[in-house]
């Protein structure tokens, strides 16, 4: 029998190059026996695809290899990336951020009528935008916080401090519109240091547009939503995320990524049951709303009055070893292994 061919998307232009390394080595380490191989396909910050080695793939970080990708690599033209990917069944991206979850490489892959994993690119298009989305889920009835949206070359500190007046705002959270949920995420007390950070997400390239919004009072949580053999999505247990938000402290890249003892994570959360079952049946209902496939994760909050409001929506979830994907699918009995094998045979 033939080996069942998966190619494996990782790396992409975005700031979460390592995080996506990261992820493809887990679905590497977990996915392949005598019947699946996996054929790793790495991606520069250029978007060049280049056809890896598996070894290649465990290099420590990017730039470990981005320098002799030439030498050691084969680079591959598009109509080539195509063709290649033609050969393999199934294609699975594992690339976070810009280019990887806003829509850009699921457009490629469906214009060359390439099956993969995931949702198609209409639905992370609006999803992974955080104004765009959160704009989404208010006009079809559910409850968002109010945020601005800040252009580039059209970036005033008047209109943030019209925004800070009318919603009085004491701290604010100022975010790239299409970046990742911890990246490029800063936390501001006036209107002024919003503008400065704003223009330290432009000053760096991270993104054109920028989000600002008031910052939450409540109790952070996550969600991974799965879809199930009848195409139907349910989201597992939560997970809340324990964090004193005092000092500027937010749940940025390097606590969700690097070892601390700031941050505790309760999976179940520490919410009441009916709390609970009511973030899960809203996950399920945005994750149908958004027409998303496969799997995701989204990121939101408890309020104190007990509304709850959907933040940050991740159309490939991190597959980190440690990742919230693999911590609460734990919770119902999954290993890593079983995990990814539900996704790839569901996708099929």
């Amino acid at each position: 029998m033939p080996k069942f061919k998966i190619a494996l998307l990782c790396g992409g232009p975005s700031l979460e190059r390592a995080v996506s390394l990261n992820s493809a080595r887990t679905v590497l380490d977990h996915l392949p026996d005598d019947k699946i191989e996996i054929l790793p396909v790495y991606f520069n910050y250029k978007k060049q695809a280049y056809l890896i080695s598996r070894a290649q793939l465990y290099s420590n970080t990017p730039s470990d290899f981005d320098f002799k990708l030439k030498q050691t690599a084969k680079p591959l033209s598009d109509d080539q990336l195509a063709k290649f990917l033609k050969k393999t069944d199934l294609v699975f991206p594992a690339m976070h951020g810009q280019f990887g979850e806003d829509g850009e490489i699921q457009k490629f892959l469906e214009k060359n009528r390439l099956p993969f994993v995931g949702s198609p690119s209409a639905a992370c298009e609006i999803a992974f935008d955080k104004y765009l989305a959160n704009e989404f889920i208010k006009k079809h009835g559910f409850y968002a916080w109010p945020s601005i949206v800040l252009l580039k070359n059209n970036c005033h500190q008047n209109e943030i401090a019209v925004f800070f007046k009318k919603h009085k705002i004491k701290r604010a959270i100022i975010k790239p519109a299409a970046g990742g949920s911890s990246l490029g995420v800063y936390s501001a007390w006036s209107a002024a240091e919003a503008f400065k950070h704003a223009q330290e997400i432009f000053s760096k390239n991270i993104d054109k547009r920028v989000v600002i919004e008031p910052f939450c009072l409540g109790r952070e949580f996550t969600v991974i939503i799965l879809e199930n053999q009848k195409q139907r999505p349910v989201a597992s247990l939560p997970t809340e995320i324990e964090l004193p938000y005092k000092r500027r402290q937010i749940f940025d890249y390097r606590k969700k990524y690097l070892a601390t003892n700031q941050v505790f994570y309760h999976c179940p959360p520490r919410f009441s049951d009916r709390t609970i079952s009511k973030i899960q049946l809203q996950a399920e209902a945005l994750f149908k709303l958004f027409g998303l496939k496969d799997f995701a994760r989204f990121d939101g909050w408890l309020l104190p009055g007990g509304r709850i409001w959907f933040s940050d929506f991740n159309p490939v979830s991190g597959m980190e070893q440690n990742s919230f994907l693999f911590m609460q699918s734990s919770r119902l009995g999954l290993s890593h292994r079983d995990l990814l094998r539900f996704i790839i045979k569901n996708a099929c």
